[in-house]
């Protein structure tokens, strides 16, 4: 969920590209960038996902080619500033935190004054203000290709509920200070004062209709919303990860990324309406979304029901489809318990799988590890002897451990240590480093380092580096941070590059094979299951271990799985010291 979301000092900034068949309108811009300055981090993530699904919904409007200002064209640019506002009272007035009564106070006052201002300048220089709001609706209407005669009817209405709108927005600040103390606010309510004040019926589904030509028997009234089911998705989304705990920056963006599928589908409607219904249509949907949708060129500038509709062969897999279901049915059942649902609708819908967990990645073969390790091919495709540190080790130490690819990437020099004598990695929560991914709690451990890694220099580069570079941190400083890993770049490198130039790209091998391949050698020599879970930081499956066991001492992961690790092609070693490399002349 989240290639639109960039980190900046302050804050976050959202970003999209512009569709390129779009791009002649905005005067030639590529990208649309909007500052989500002060924002917490989840608040950014959930908030950049409903900015996405407007924009999409915006672009297809302007492909649909509009060309003068209807009644409904005012009502779609209203509803986007009604957002606007409230995202704006929302997140920028500090004032709101219940917490603090001198910053309520402060910032009463403050809209105080700005409301004064404002009323000010429309009985003294109401023409200069309409001037100035003419400038930003001209900036509007051209964005959406829309040509209007400013002396119309139609234009003279729009500017007039932009100032309606304005002014309303005081009120709506005030109250969230004074009364309902932010976390507690029903959006809904602000759109049913809009609709009211405006008379422009901006949000129809906010209105109890029934028409009277309808037969009964063939049509029933929705039930009505209690307060707590009229919350929006978006919010919900907020609250249940602000308390969800536990999981890597990476897994809840994975989380983030399941539940936006919601908002995308649906928009960001009352959570009390997503239903059984729409959990059956959103998985037929699901099952027709392309592999890879926000990277292949071809469908990361198409909007979510766009994709559905394209007769594509590569989708995503049943695997992520099942994903996707079980965040979002944990997430309902999160909602069922705190009000917000009466249901989980999202129950009992995962796929089928027609395959094994343990058939849908291939593990490397003895030949096909001799061939990846071999002096020949590894040394001068790492480009160790340049400096590049992080693909010579970064596999080695996988294939030697059985960790994550999320687990290496991250990790500091001072989570190399001795444990009694032996040097070990520390895969443990440290406060400060929220970067160091793990991805549930089954991953914390201590693992004992292999005995070819030290042969071949791990702690001697260790070493170097730290004296060599004294502020340094991280053993894989060069990797940047992308989309909450670190995983990217080295991915990439192994997937696209390695694998494929020596002709072992397939669809089912990847990095995470070499995980397999670990798991699958120690199986074949016959170790617990459970000591191999330890050793790859996966839950053992019994609750009572789970919960109170306090995991093998390092000495005995060494002795019964770390020191049994050692590949061969028939009776013969591979010969993993060939490797080795003079790190006093390469650092």
């Amino acid at each position: 969920m989240y290639s639109y979301l960039h980190k900046r000092s302050y804050g976050f900034d959202f970003r999209t590209k512009i569709p390129k068949d779009l791009i002649p309108l905005f005067d030639g811009r590529r990208k649309f960038q909007i500052s989500l300055r002060n924002l917490r981090s989840r608040e950014s993530q959930t908030l950049s996902l409903i900015l996405k699904q407007k924009l999409e919904s915006l672009f297809s409007q302007i492909r649909e080619g509009m060309k003068s200002l209807t009644i409904e064209e005012i009502k779609d640019i209203l509803r986007i500033e009604v957002r606007k506002q409230i995202e704006h009272s929302k997140h920028v007035f500090h004032g709101t935190n219940k917490y603090n009564s001198l910053k309520s106070k402060e910032s009463l006052k403050i809209i105080s004054d700005r409301e004064k201002k404002f009323h000010s300048t429309l009985s003294d220089d109401l023409k200069s203000y309409e001037k100035e709001l003419d400038t930003k609706l001209e900036s509007i209407l051209q964005s959406l290709n829309i040509e209007i005669d400013k002396n119309s009817n139609n234009y003279k209405q729009l500017r007039m509920s932009f100032i309606d709108l304005y002014l309303m927005r005081y009120e709506w600040i005030r109250h969230l200070i004074n009364e309902k103390r932010f976390t507690d606010v029903d959006e809904n309510d602000f759109r049913r004062e809009v609709d009211e004040k405006l008379k422009m019926n901006l949000f129809p589904e906010l209105q109890e209709i029934i028409s009277q030509q309808l037969e009964p028997k063939f049509y029933a009234a929705e039930p009505k919303l209690n307060k707590l089911e009229s919350t929006p998705i978006s919010e919900c989304i907020i609250k249940h990860l602000e308390e969800k705990g536990g999981v890597s920056l990476r897994t809840n963006q994975y989380i983030q990324t399941s539940l936006s599928i919601l908002i995308e589908d649906f928009g960001d409607i009352p959570i009390g309406k997503v239903d059984k219904e729409k959990s059956v249509k959103l998985k037929s949907h699901m099952m027709k979304i392309p592999k890879n949708r926000n990277k292949l060129p071809k469908y990361r500038d198409k909007d979510f029901h766009t994709l559905i509709e394209m007769d594509v062969e590569d989708r995503i897999s049943t695997t992520t489809i099942n994903e996707h279901l079980s965040y979002l049915s944990s997430f309902m059942d999160w909602c069922k318990r705190h009000g917000y649902s009466n249901d989980n609708p999202f129950l009992g819908l995962k796929l089928k799988k027609t395959k094994r967990p343990i058939d849908e990645r291939d593990r490397f073969s003895d030949e096909e590890l001799m061939k990846l390790f071999s002096k020949e091919y590894y040394i001068p495709n790492t480009e160790v002897l340049n400096g590049r540190y992080e693909f010579y080790w970064i596999p080695l130490i996988a294939l030697f451990s059985g960790m994550r690819l999320g687990e290496i990437c991250p990790l500091y020099l001072d989570n190399i240590k001795k444990v009694k004598t032996r040097w070990c990695f520390n895969l443990q929560e440290e406060e400060g480093r929220d970067d160091k991914g793990l991805k549930t709690i089954s991953s914390r451990r201590i693992l004992p380092i292999h005995d070819n890694l030290i042969e071949i220099g791990l702690i001697e580069f260790i070493e170097i580096l730290k004296k060599k570079y004294p502020k340094r941190e991280k053993m894989f400083e060069e990797l940047p941070f992308v989309a909450g890993s670190y995983n990217k770049k080295p991915s990439r490198w192994w997937n696209e590059r390695y694998l494929t130039k020596l002709g072992m790209k397939t669809k089912t091998k990847n990095f995470h094979s070499i995980r397999h391949t670990v798991i699958d050698h120690l199986k074949q020599k016959g170790i617990e299951v459970n000591l191999i879970n330890e050793l790859t930081g996966h839950s053992t499956g019994n609750i009572d271990v789970d919960r109170y066991g306090s995991g093998y001492d390092p000495s005995v992961i060494y002795r019964k799985c770390i020191k049994r690790i050692s590949y061969k092609v028939g009776k013969k070693s591979i010969d993993f010291k060939s490797l080795k490399v003079d790190w006093k002349k390469i650092i």
